[in-house]
């Protein structure tokens, strides 16, 4: 079978290579998917150079890369329960191949009609949710999501909006063919009109209330004026670091309003989902089922075609296209 395989930590343009390896059978409480799609996510690149803390390791050499996706189960080993035909997210390794093995516990069962390319986003759909639902935001309360047109920012917009919730959008510059106030943003800053300074455009939003929550993915000057923009008792949700400049505040920012800085790391990053999540997860799916819950895609890939999908992604500016870029494979 095709996969994508690297033999050395570092840049994945210049490791990365489409090989003929061995079709993986499954062992032991494991199942074989038949891939159908795979998100090219900028967790991938941190994996391919090695940049994740243990155990989220590549095993080299001849690791397969690709971190999650969806696909078709074709056969079980031995002890697993899950029907061949099923229909299933994984967040687990391998995936940018034509079949993957993947331990049960680490794949999620979908409906039979759920959308193909909804399913390769599933663990995107969960980190919107995650992200919203940390924040602590209410209805009629002002967050502020930056990176606002990645594919998180975009479905964590969203859910916000579906709760009531005024999102104001902040992107570095908005691309062609994504209407984040058709997806439910009260108000979107684009930094290449606007410039770096935010906080004024934030407190004429606002009222001069301030914002309620930010969920923050980029760092830097803007992060700063962020802060000093929200309100009393707000909450900051940092996720990414898509810029190389540090966030500079006193220790005056923070304590005099109450404010609480906490960091979240995806959800199943070190664990596969625990049953007392199955309800929150059948939610996030009837949710995202909706026609009217978008998830833009960006490029459609071939597994051949990896040099030019991983070009584009990685390099990419931070939130430039609209939409995630995908393997697809069936």
């Amino acid at each position: 079978m095709q996969a994508i395989v690297f033999d050395k930590s570092a840049l994945p343009t210049e490791v990365l290579q489409l090989r003929e390896v061995e079709r993986p059978r499954p062992g032991p409480g494991e199942v074989l998917v038949k891939m159908l799609s795979a998100p090219i996510n900028p967790g991938d690149f941190l994996f391919i150079q090695s940049l994740y803390p243990d155990p989220k390791k590549p095993s080299l050499p001849g690791q397969i890369a690709g971190n999650s996706g969806a696909g078709v189960v074709v056969e079980k080993g031995p002890g697993a329960s899950l029907a061949i035909g099923t229909l299933v997210d994984i967040y687990y390794y391998n995936t940018w191949a034509a079949y993957v093995a993947v331990p049960e516990e680490w794949a999620i069962p979908l409906p039979v009609d759920y959308p193909r390319e909804k399913a390769g986003q599933l663990m995107t759909l969960i980190t919107g949710w995650d992200l919203v639902e940390a924040s602590g935001a209410r209805p009629g309360d002002w967050m502020v999501i930056t990176a606002g047109n990645s594919s998180n920012a975009v479905m964590a917009t969203q859910m916000a909006a579906r709760k009531g919730i005024r999102v104001i959008s902040i992107v570095r510059k908005m691309p062609a063919g994504l209407d984040l106030r058709a997806l439910g943003a009260a108000a979107v800053i684009d930094l290449s009109v606007t410039g770096e300074t935010v906080g004024p455009r934030i407190r004429e939003i606002t009222g001069g209330k301030g914002v309620n929550a930010i969920i923050e993915a980029v760092g830097g000057p803007v992060l700063t004026e962020l802060v000093q923009s929200a309100g009393f008792g707000a909450k900051v949700i940092l996720y990414g670091g898509l810029s190389e400049l540090p966030f500079q505040l006193h220790n005056g920012d923070i304590y005099l309003k109450g404010l609480m800085i906490e960091s979240y790391v995806y959800r199943y990053f070190f664990r596969p989902p625990a049953p007392e999540e199955r309800e929150t997860i059948r939610r996030i799916i009837d949710l995202s089922s909706d026609p009217s819950f978008i998830m833009p895609v960006s490029g459609r890939y071939d597994l051949e075609e990896y040099s030019t999908a991983v070009q584009n992604s990685f390099y990419s500016s931070p939130g430039s296209t609209a939409g995630k870029t995908l393997f697809s494979m069936g």
